[in-house]
C-alpha cells in the first residue's frame, strides 16, 4: 500500500513505500540502518557489509593496476640511420636452406633487420618459387624461445673460453696418436665447405672415425642405384615430362626428397591449356593413405612388405610383353602372384604405350632391391635421361647405417674415447636395438652441437649451442650440382656456433 501527496516545496511528486515510512516508525528507522533483512548481518556490527565490499573491490582494482602499467622498454635510436631501411617497408634477401642432401632456394622478407617470412626463390632451380612446410616452419625455429642459449658442462652453464680450453687440451692428445680413439658423428650434408673441412680433419687425424647418420634419408635409394649400375648416383625426377607415373610406396608430393620440384612438375603434367593437352595418369601402390595416394587416378592398397613382390611381378609382366627388364632372370620361377592380374596388366599396357614418357618411382622406405628393380624398369621403358636423370653425389655426405653400427660397436669395446656429435638427436632417433645411449655412456669425453637441449644433450659431457642457418654464412648444392650460398639474415640471437667453423 502506498500513499501519494504533493510536496509544495518541490516541483515533483513524492512517494512512500509504506505507511511505516511515512510515519517514520522506530522499526522502519532500524531497517534503514541495515541493508538486508534480519539474520543476514551480525547484531551490533560496527562495520557494514556494504563498506566491506566497497573496500575489498577498491583494493583488488588498485592491485590490478600494478600489473597493467606499460612495460619499460629501452629503445636506442640509430646514430646514423641506414639509408636502405624504412620502417614498415620490408627488404628481401636471397639465401638457401640446407635440407639433408638438398638445398631449398629461399627469399627472406626482413623488417627492420629481422627476418619474418620465408618463400621460395623463383630463380632457384630447386624451389622454383615454392616452399614446403619445413621451410615455412624454419622461421619459427629461429625465434624459438626453447633454443639452446649457453654452453653446458654436465648440465651446468659454462663459458665459450672454458670449453675451448678443455677442447684444446684434449685435442693435443689425439694429435700425437693421429686421432686414434676420436670419432665424429654428423648429419647428412651437401656443402663444399663442410666436405673440405671433413677432408682436412681426415688428414689431421687419419685414424679417427667419421660416421654419418639420419633417421630419414635416401640411403636405400642410393644403395639401390649402386646395385643396379655399380655406382652411387642420386636420381632427379622430371614429373612434368611423364604421361604415366607409377609410385611404389612413394609420397613424392610431400615426404620424399625434392618434393617441392616434384609437386610443381606433377602439377604441370596435370595442367590442361589447349584442347589437345592430356593430363598425366598416376598409379599408386601403397600401404597407407598419403597425399600422393589421394591424388592417384588408380590406387592399389598393398602391405608395404609385399610391394617388392609387386614390383617383381610388374617386371615379369613387362618381359612377357616384349619389354625385357634387366635382372628379371634372377627372379627364377616366380611366375605366379596373388595380385590383381587385370590391374597389373592394365598398368603394364599403359607403361608400354608411353615408353619414354613414363616414370616409376619407389619410396625411401622400400629396400634397396626395390629401387634397383625400379631403375631397371625405367631403363627398359627408355625413361633414363628423359623422365629421370642420375647424378654422381659430388660433395654429398650420405647417411650410412653400417657406419653407425660400427661406431656403436667401437664405443662398446672401448676403442672410442672421445665423440663429437654434429647436430641431430641420435639418443632419441637411432634404432633401439643399437642401445646408442648406453654406448655413449661408456665414452670418456662427449660433445654435442645442437640447436636445442634435447635427449642427446642431456647424456653428453659438453653441449654447444648451434646457430640457425639464417644466422650464419654457408654453402650448399643440389643433387644435380647447382651451388647456392647461405646468407645470414640476422646476428646469432643466442651466440650459437657456426657448424662450418667447428670443431676448431
Amino acid at each position: 500500500m502506498s500513499k501519494e501527496l504533493t510536496n509544495m516545496s518541490s516541483t515533483g511528486k513524492e512517494y512512500w513505500r509504506s505507511l511505516e515510512q511515512l510515519a517514520k516508525t522506530p522499526e522502519f528507522e532500524a531497517f534503514l540502518h541495515r541493508e538486508f533483512p534480519e539474520g543476514t548481518a551480525e547484531g551490533g556490527a560496527t562495520f557494514s557489509r556494504r563498506n566491506f565490499l566497497t573496500l575489498m573491490g577498491a583494493s583488488l582494482a588498485l592491485a590490478g593496476l600494478t600489473s597493467c602499467r606499460r612495460p619499460v622498454e629501452k629503445i636506442i635510436p640509430y646514430v646514423i640511420a641506414p639509408e636502405e631501411i624504412i620502417p614498415g617497408i620490408p627488404l628481401y634477401y636471397a639465401t638457401s636452406m640446407p635440407f639433408g642432401t638438398e638445398a631449398i632456394g629461399l627469399v627472406v622478407e626482413n623488417h627492420e633487420g629481422r627476418p619474418t617470412k620465408l618463400e621460395g626463390n623463383p630463380k632457384h632451380p630447386h624451389s622454383l618459387g615454392k616452399a614446403n612446410t619445413f621451410a615455412q616452419a624454419a622461421i619459427l625455429d629461429l625465434y624459438d624461445p626453447d633454443r639452446s642459449q649457453s654452453v653446458l658442462y654436465r648440465g651446468a652453464e659454462k663459458s665459450w673460453s672454458e670449453f675451448l680450453t678443455a677442447w684444446k687440451a684434449l685435442i693435443k692428445e689425439y694429435e700425437s696418436s693421429d686421432g686414434e680413439g676420436l670419432a665424429i658423428l654428423s648429419e647428412s650434408f651437401a656443402s663444399p665447405t663442410l666436405a673440405r673441412l671433413k677432408k682436412a680433419f681426415r688428414q689431421r687425424f687419419p685414424k679417427a672415425r667419421w660416421a654419418t647418420y639420419e633417421p630419414v634419408s635416401d640411403e636405400n635409394i642410393l644403395s639401390g642405384v649402386n646395385i643396379a649400375v655399380g655406382e652411387i648416383c642420386h636420381p632427379v625426377y622430371h614429373f612434368e615430362e611423364a604421361r604415366v607415373i607409377l609410385s611404389l610406396d612413394s609420397d613424392f608430393l610431400q615426404l620424399e626428397h625434392d618434393n617441392i620440384r616434384n609437386a610443381a612438375g606433377f602439377a604441370d603434367g596435370r595442367r590442361v591449356i589447349t584442347q589437345d593437352d592430356e593430363m598425366n595418369r598416376l598409379y599408386v601402390v601403397e600401404s597407407a593413405m598419403t597425399i600422393t595416394g589421394g591424388m592417384a587416378d588408380h590406387r592399389y592398397r598393398l602391405q608395404s612388405r609385399r610391394i617388392g613382390a609387386f614390383t617383381a611381378a610388374l617386371a615379369l609382366e613387362l618381359t612377357t610383353r616384349d619389354v625385357p627388364v634387366s635382372g628379371v632372370e634372377a627372379l627364377g620361377a616366380y611366375t605366379h602372384h596373388p595380385f590383381d592380374e587385370k590391374w597389373l596388366g592394365a598398368l603394364a599396357d599403359d607403361l608400354i604405350r608411353n615408353a619414354g614418357r613414363s616414370l616409376v618411382v619407389a619410396g625411401r622406405r622400400q629396400p634397396a632391391e626395390v629401387h634397383a628393380l625400379a631403375l631397371a624398369i625405367n631403363s627398359a621403358l627408355n625413361n633414363i635421361n628423359r623422365t629421370v636423370e642420375y647424378y654422381p653425389p659430388g660433395d654429398i655426405e650420405m647417411s650410412r647405417q653400417e657406419d653407425l653400427i660400427a661406431l656403436v660397436q667401437a664405443a662398446n669395446s672401448g676403442d672410442v674415447t672421445s665423440l663429437v656429435i654434429l647436430g641431430g638427436n641420435p639418443v632419441y632417433n637411432t634404432p633401439v636395438d643399437l642401445a646408442f645411449k648406453e654406448a655413449i655412456d661408456k665414452i670418456t669425453h662427449t660433445v654435442h652441437l645442437s640447436t636445442h637441449v634435447d635427449e642427446t644433450s642431456r647424456h653428453v659431457e659438453w653441449h654447444i649451442p648451434e646457430a640457425h642457418f639464417l644466422e650464419c654464412w654457408g654453402d650448399v648444392h643440389t643433387p644435380e650440382g647447382t651451388l647456392s650460398i647461405i646468407q645470414p639474415q640476422i646476428e646469432p640471437l643466442f651466440g650459437g656456433a657456426k657448424r662450418k667453423y667447428w670443431p676448431p
